[in-house]
């Protein structure tokens, strides 16, 4: 696989549709392939790496967000079906809105708003999300949603009296051992980190370090829908968690629930507590990979897949948005790298 792999890879840096890539494929507990690609800044002679930190986006939302909601319902803190209105009795709009409709995308909130532009600070975009009208009734049909996954993280925070940044650190870094992988990365790990470009709110500026969705850098960096900063070490560490059946940090039915589509009112589930699942057309799992399959994907250009029934979970991480937003060319090469992954599956 590794020819293969090294060719389309190298294809796609030099068409620049990402200066670099990532990979990991886990059968089991076991590490099977990993490999590293390109140069994070293409302006400095550091080659990617599995130590090279990249901003994970939307993968925030299972590792994160979804992981810390599972920690919560075991701890009794949560049920799926405790009403928003309970934390924010402000929001009467939210009536019958539980979490999970949060964690499913059924909640009704609309997908996407620039809170950005009218609210600054962590509590300022929070508030402004209470604000948002449904756009259908809880639970009516799916629409995934970074308003609900907002929301799903100030639920957290409530309920612990800590912060999503501290959060993840004590309940998900620290037992499971991740290193590097922490909302607002420290200034010293900054060569480490790969640089993204083309952030509507800070236009004409590379960043590093600083996360590029405009709604979490508003929020001081750390939220429950995009934040987190990650390695490939790390992220091994967590797939491997989950292949193991959640310990040391979950009990076997909260990594089920992660893994197997959960129903929502009268629609065919789209999503697991947490992962995209089939037939949800944002599932990114190439053309190979079989429709049991569950996922999430990254707008910086992130993949984590999972096949609960031959235990295999995969990792592909690049900085894509270095050289823009505009997603065509990467979801070509994205379906182009994952079906080769998988037709090599099996001689991994």
């Amino acid at each position: 696989m590794s020819q293969i792999l090294d060719r389309v890879m190298e294809q796609a840096i030099a068409e620049k549709v990402f200066p670099s890539a990532v990979c990991a494929v886990l059968m089991g507990g076991r590490v099977r392939f990993q490999g590293a690609w390109g140069k994070p800044n293409p302006e400095a002679d550091t080659s990617a790496s599995a130590t090279t930190l990249y901003d994970l986006a939307s993968l925030t939302k299972p590792i994160a967000t979804t992981t810390l909601a599972l920690i919560a319902l075991e701890e009794g803190l949560l049920s799926l079906e405790t009403l928003i209105t309970r934390f924010f009795p402000q929001a009467q709009h939210f009536k019958g809105v539980t979490v999970r409709h949060l964690l499913t995308h059924t909640s009704g909130l609309p997908a996407w708003r620039p809170y950005y532009r009218q609210a600054k600070g962590h509590d300022a975009v929070i508030q402004a999300v209470l604000e948002t009208p449904l756009i259908r009734q809880p639970g009516a049909g799916y629409t995934y949603s970074d308003a609900g996954y907002i929301l799903m993280g100030a639920i957290l925070e409530k309920v612990y009296e800590r912060t999503q940044s501290d959060l993840f650190h004590e309940k998900i870094a620290v037992p499971l051992g991740l290193q590097h992988t922490t909302y607002n990365p420290p200034v010293e790990w900054r060569d480490q980190i790969a640089p993204t470009g083309h952030s509507e709110s800070r236009e004409g500026e590379m960043l590093i370090g600083q996360v590029h969705d405009e709604n979490a850098h508003a929020m001081d960096g750390f939220a429950g829908h995009a934040g987190l900063f990650g390695t490939l070490d790390d992220l091994i560490r967590f797939v491997r968690m989950v292949l193991a059946g959640g310990r040391p940090l979950l009990s076997y039915y909260s990594v089920q629930a992660f893994l197997t589509p959960n129903a929502v009112g009268t629609g065919q589930p789209q999503h697991t507590l947490g992962l995209f699942a089939h037939p949800n057309t944002l599932l990114p799992r190439g053309d190979l990979f079989p429709t049991r399959c569950v996922g999430h994907s990254g707008f910086t250009g992130t993949v984590m897949l999972f096949d609960p029934q031959v235990e295999m979970g995969l990792i592909l991480l690049t900085n894509h948005v270095y050289y823009g937003r505009e997603k065509e060319e990467y979801l070509e090469y994205r379906r182009r790298i994952l079906n080769v992954l998988a037709g090599q599956i099996g001689e991994v």
